[in-house]
């Protein structure tokens, strides 16, 4: 690395990070490249709020590729989010506005009230753009009603299904192996793979508390998304967040990209910085230094028609969540949360607390991000994918960003 890379105050370092933690932030996505060698690196101060850095403004009306647009043109009434959404679930584009408007509406107040409740809870969903919240007892359901939500009683609280988990993840870990907790059902899903393998660990674990448990088939093997292209010998994926700590700005993307990758450049050549951080396995989350001299942030998401999305925050992901995901190799794709705190066996080894989409994702989307209306909420980290190909059930797990900004002690670009 650079000269310029050693004096930052930060080490270049892999670390494991601590758990998920809400605030307030925002976003950009588009395609990077590795490259062994440094160009020359520039300072240039943070410029949080939104705007365009003007210290690395280069003559050009619009920003650089950085940016994911052609024309710097916004849509930020999620347009293009409502039409997939509609053609995804199979009803109208109004319905699919309102659907988006409830959920973004009710996903905050599903993370404070399971946040109450604690054990008094199996943890809550979106059915319909409607909140539903599981409980236990008359006391939280009667909480949850004054809220506004629905209340379901269940059979198992969030202790007991997290004593669930505790007891599979205690056990030898297999490949290609998921587990996590469906709140709809009120219970934790086991998914084996199709492959004829017996995964006898997990069977004889998840077996023992009878129907507290569910079993799923997956198809296909559970891969990280990083892509390998024509003159690219390192690989490629795709940025999710810009932040800043309002004295440097950053791109925070999947841990396994920055990973043994020193320094990123865009597909036409242009610097964009060195891989400082990166938090793998266990976690998938990596900070990318943007010291390039012609690349800025602007707290955009690239929606791949000549048009970005500027996010206003970030929150904790609910099932049943109407999200997009945008990358470098599928473009802008559109589909809902199956589970929350799901943990993923694949071929990079075990990462945990991820969400689980049916988002079809490929090699080269990792890293970008997972945003629903203005908010964003994760990181693309890995997919059952077959090569090249969706399943016809596709599967991907997110990396939840806040937890990134927690270890990393950064705030979106651009958030209010």
């Amino acid at each position: 690395m650079s000269e310029r890379v050693a004096s930052h105050p930060r080490t270049t370092r892999s670390s494991r990070g601590p758990l998920l933690a809400v605030a307030l932030a925002v976003v950009a996505s588009v395609a990077f490249v590795p490259t062994a060698a440094a160009a020359r690196p520039l300072d240039r101060p943070a410029q949080p709020g939104g705007a365009a850095d003007p210290a690395r403004t280069d003559g050009r009306a619009a920003p650089t590729s950085v940016a994911g647009t052609a024309d710097g043109k916004r849509a930020d009434r999620a347009p293009d989010m409502a039409e997939a959404i509609a053609e995804q679930r199979g009803i109208t584009r109004d319905a699919a506005e309102k659907l988006l408007s409830a959920e973004n509406a009710n996903v905050r107040l599903a993370n404070q009230l399971t946040a109450e409740l604690g054990a008094s809870s199996g943890g809550a969903y979106l059915s319909d753009g409607d909140l539903v919240v599981t409980v236990t007892d008359a006391t939280a359901a009667a909480k949850v009603t004054a809220a506004g939500a629905k209340a379901r009683l269940v059979a198992r609280d969030e202790r007991q299904l997290r004593t669930i988990q505790r007891a599979l993840e205690a056990a030898a870990s297999e490949p290609n192996t998921t587990w996590g907790v469906d709140p709809e059902t009120n219970q934790v899903v086991v998914s084996l793979p199709a492959s004829g393998a017996k995964n006898a660990v997990q069977r004889s674990v998840a077996r023992r508390f009878g129907a507290a448990v569910r079993f799923e088939t997956s198809d296909g093997p559970i891969q990280p998304n990083v892509g390998i292209s024509s003159g690219d010998s390192l690989g490629g994926c795709s940025v999710g967040f810009t932040a800043t700590d309002f004295t440097f700005n950053y791109i925070i993307t999947a841990g396994h990209c920055t990973q043994g990758f020193p320094h990123w450049t865009l597909p036409n050549g242009e610097d964009v910085g060195p891989s400082l951080e990166s938090n793998y396995p266990e976690n998938d989350f990596g900070l990318v230094w943007m010291n390039g001299p012609s690349v800025w942030a602007t707290g955009a998401i690239n929606l791949w028609n000549n048009t970005s999305r500027s996010i206003h925050g970030w929150a904790t992901a609910v099932s049943g969540l109407s999200v997009c995901n945008s990358g470098k190799t599928t473009g802008l794709r559109c589909g809902s949360v199956l589970k929350t705190n799901v943990t993923v066996n694949g071929a990079g080894g075990t990462v945990r607390q991820m969400v689980e989409t049916n988002i079809c994702t490929l090699g080269g989307d990792s890293g970008g991000p997972l945003f629903a209306a203005n908010t964003g909420y994760a990181l693309n980290s890995h997919a059952n994918r077959k090569g090249t190909q969706c399943n016809a059930t596709p599967r991907t797990w997110h990396q939840p960003v806040g937890e990134a900004i927690n270890t990393y002690q950064v705030v979106i670009y651009g958030a209010p």
